[in-house]
C-alpha cells in the first residue's frame, strides 16, 4: 500500500525562489550616521539616516522576516495541490514495449523511459498493480503483479527480437489490463507506430545503418556456394569491412563500397572442410544485422520406389518413367530404391488393386508405350480446382486428355480437381495415417494426353513429393529467418523410442536450452536473433540450422525520434481525482499566509519615540 504524497501542481515549487528574495531584502539595511552632541536633548526624533544608502549587512531577526517566510512556504503549499491516496484506491499502470528487434539500438534508453513512467505513477493510488508487456500477443507479461522494483528489473532482461508485425492486438490487450481507469503507455521508436489516441514515448534515434538484407547456400557443380545481399539504409555512401569466420579459421577483410541507398552482392564457395561460416561486417550501432552465419543445407532423405507396367525405376524404356526420373532427380535428398516399405512409390491402379500402404503416387489404367495424344477421345469440359495449396495459383485449362478415369475417390478423399463434374485428382491416406502416408491419385491415362508438358502438373507433383519428403522422420540441415517456424515431421514427436523431450539449442554467447512440448509443436521456432542452433531428442539431433537477420524493415532507422505523446486530455486528471484526496486544511493555510502577510506589515510601535 503506498501512502507518499503526490503534487498535482509540480510548476509550484517555482514559488519557493521567494524564500531567497525576501531573505535578500532583509540582508540589506540601512547604516546610521553618527552624530557626537554635548546634550542628548539635542537627538532628533527621526529615523536615522543613511549617508550610503542600504547596504548589505549581517541578517537581523526581525518579526516581518519570520512571517514573510511562513505565508511564502504556506502559498507555495497550497499552489503545490497536495494529494494522498485514497485508502481504497487501486490502479493499473500497464507499459508495452515496442518487440520490434530494432529496439535494439534504443533498448537502455527504452528502460530508462520505464523507470520514468513508474516513477511518475507511484503514488497516485493506495495500490499500483505494475504490468510490463512486449508488442508479442504469444509472450506472456514480462512482470505482473505489486512490486515496482520486480517490474524494473524485468525491463532490465527485456531482449526484443521480432520482426515487422502488428501492435494493435497486445495495445488492445493492455487495455483490457488496464481497465477504464488505468493508463496504457507503449515505448517504440517511431511516430508512425502510435495508434491515435495511445499515450507513448519514443526512445529512436536516426543514424545511417548498413547490414545483412538475406543470404541462401545453393549446391552448384563445384560443391556449395553462399551468396549475401548487403544494404546501405541511408541516402549518403558507406564503406564497410567484411570478413568470413569459420571453423578453421578467418579470411581477410575486404571493403565494400555501396552508394546511397544501394545493395551489395557477395558471393563465394565454402572454405574446405567447413560445414558452416558465419559473415561478419564492420560494426555499427545496430548489431543484429551484421552477422550472416550459413549452414550447408540438406535435405531429408526420401526413398522411392516406382512400379510402372511392372517396371522399378527405370529399367524399362518408358516415357512416364523417364518422366517421374527427371521429376526426383530435381528434388534434393531423393533416392530410388528398391526396398519393400520405401518412403515413397509411383505406381498405377486400374480399380482392382488394394490401396497401397504409405505415400504415393497413383495413376490410373495400365500405361502403355503409346505416344502421347494420340486419341481423339479427349474431354473438352473445363478443369476445375478446388481450395487446396497443393493446386493453389495453377493454371489447368491446357490440360488435354480423355478425361476422369474408371477410378473412384472414397468418401474421406478430398478432391483436388474436377472435370465434368467427375473427380479428376484427389488425395487420399494411406494405411499408417498422417501426412506421411498421403496419396495423390492422378485420375487420368497420364500417356493419353499432355499431362507431362503442363507446368501445373509437373508443379503439383513437387508440391506433393516436397510435402511427403518434408514428413519423413529424420535430420536436415537448413537455414531460417530469425523467429521463422522450424518444421518437424509428426514422426519425430511421436517417436516412441525415447521420453525425451524436444530441445532447441543456441550456440554461441548466450546459449538457450528449452523443453518444447508437444502440445507447442506449431511454436517450436528459429532463435530471434542471429546465431546457430540445433533441434533434438536425446541423442538424437533432428535439425541443423542458422537464424539470420533479413528484415530491412527493421535495419532502416531514418525515421526514428524522441518524442513523448501524453495520454488524451484529461485522462490523468481524472485519475488522479478518482484515487486520491486533497488537503483538506488548504483554506486554512491561506487565511494563516494571509495573516502572516498582514502582521509583517504592522508596525512596531505606534508614534514617535519621546525625547526626555
Amino acid at each position: 500500500m503506498s501512502t507518499a504524497i503526490t503534487l498535482g501542481n509540480p510548476l509550484a515549487l517555482w514559488g519557493l525562489l521567494a524564500v531567497p528574495a525576501i531573505l535578500a531584502i532583509h540582508f540589506f539595511q540601512q547604516r546610521s550616521r553618527r552624530v557626537v552632541v554635548s546634550t542628548r536633548f539635542l537627538l532628533e526624533a527621526l529615523a536615522p539616516e543613511s549617508r550610503g544608502g542600504r547596504n548589505w549587512e549581517k541578517l537581523r531577526h526581525s518579526r516581518a522576516l519570520w512571517l514573510q517566510l511562513l505565508a511564502a512556504l504556506l502559498t507555495v503549499w497550497v499552489l503545490l495541490e497536495p494529494r494522498w491516496p485514497r485508502e481504497e484506491s487501486t490502479q493499473t499502470v500497464v507499459v508495452v514495449l515496442d518487440h520490434a528487434i530494432a529496439m535494439q539500438a534504443g533498448r537502455d534508453d527504452a528502460v530508462t523511459a520505464v523507470r520514468g513512467i513508474f516513477s511518475r505513477s507511484e503514488g497516485r493510488a493506495a495500490r499500483t498493480t505494475w504490468v510490463l508487456m512486449t508488442s508479442d500477443p504469444r509472450q506472456p507479461p514480462l512482470y505482473r503483479g505489486p512490486a515496482r522494483a520486480e517490474a524494473e528489473a524485468a525491463a532490465t532482461r527485456w531482449q526484443p527480437v521480432l520482426g515487422t508485425h502488428d501492435y494493435a492486438p497486445a495495445l488492445r490487450l493492455a487495455q483490457t489490463l488496464a481497465g477504464g481507469a488505468g493508463l496504457v503507455w507503449f515505448i517504440t521508436d517511431t511516430r508512425a507506430k502510435v495508434p491515435a489516441g495511445q499515450a507513448a514515448i519514443g526512445v529512436g534515434r536516426a543514424f545511417a545503418n548498413v547490414g545483412f538484407a538475406s543470404g541462401s547456400v545453393r549446391r552448384g557443380a563445384d560443391g556449395e556456394r553462399w551468396q549475401a545481399l548487403i544494404k546501405n539504409n541511408s541516402a549518403d555512401a558507406q564503406t564497410r569491412q567484411w570478413w568470413i569466420e569459420y571453423a578453421g579459421g578467418r579470411t581477410p577483410a575486404q571493403t565494400l563500397a555501396l552508394g546511397s541507398e544501394g545493395v551489395g552482392d557477395l558471393s563465394g564457395p565454402f572454405p574446405p572442410g567447413a560445414e558452416r561460416l558465419e559473415l561478419v561486417l564492420e560494426g555499427d550501432r545496430f548489431a543484429p544485422d551484421d552477422r550472416l552465419p550459413l549452414v550447408k543445407t540438406q535435405a531429408k532423405k526420401l526413398t522411392v520406389r516406382m512400379n510402372l507396367g511392372g517396371t522399378n525405376t527405370a529399367e524399362k524404356a518408358n516415357p512416364t518413367a523417364e518422366f517421374f526420373k527427371k521429376l526426383f532427380d530435381g528434388v534434393e535428398g531423393v533416392e530410388f530404391s528398391s526396398a519393400l516399405n520405401p518412403g515413397l512409390r509411383v505406381v498405377t491402379e486400374d480399380g482392382n488393386w488394394a490401396t497401397p500402404k504409405g505415400a504415393a503416387i497413383v495413376l490410373a489404367q495400365t500405361l502403355t508405350n503409346a505416344e502421347p495424344e494420340t486419341t481423339t477421345k479427349w474431354s473438352r469440359e473445363p478443369v476445375v480446382a478446388e481450395r487446396h495449396p497443393l493446386v493453389a495459383d495453377l493454371n489447368w485449362q491446357g490440360l488435354l486428355g480423355p478425361g476422369p478415369s474408371v477410378l473412384k475417390p472414397g468418401t474421406a478423399d478430398e478432391v483436388l480437381l474436377w472435370q465434368g463434374g467427375r473427380p479428376l485428382v484427389w488425395l487420399r491416406t494411406g494405411a499408417g495415417g498422417g501426412a506421411a502416408a498421403r496419396q495423390l491419385v492422378l485420375n487420368f491415362d497420364w500417356s493419353a494426353g499432355n499431362a507431362a508438358r503442363l507446368p501445373a502438373t509437373v508443379l503439383l507433383l513437387r508440391r506433393f513429393v516436397t510435402e511427403v519428403q518434408a514428413a519423413q522422420a529424420g535430420a536436415y540441415a537448413d537455414n531460417f529467418d530469425a523467429g521463422a517456424p522450424v518444421p518437424l515431421a509428426e514422426a519425430d514427436w511421436v517417436d516412441g523410442k525415447t521420453a525425451e523431450p524436444m530441445m532447441l539449442e543456441r550456440e554461441g554467447a548466450d546459449p538457450i536450452a528449452k523443453a518444447t512440448e508437444t502440445n507447442a509443436r506449431a511454436g517450436l521456432r528459429a532463435p530471434g536473433s542471429a546465431g546457430f542452433f540445433k533441434v533434438r531428442r536425446g541423442a538424437k539431433i533432428l535439425v541443423t540450422g542458422a537464424a539470420q537477420f533479413s528484415d530491412v524493415r527493421q535495419s532502416d532507422f531514418r525515421a526514428a525520434e524522441t518524442f513523448v505523446i501524453p495520454p488524451p486530455a484529461g485522462a490523468e486528471a481524472g485519475a488522479r481525482e478518482r484515487n486520491t484526496r486533497g488537503d483538506p486544511y488548504a483554506s486554512l493555510w491561506l487565511a494563516l499566509a494571509g495573516a502572516a502577510l498582514l502582521g509583517s506589515w504592522w508596525p512596531a510601535r505606534s508614534g514617535g519615540r519621546k525625547v526626555a
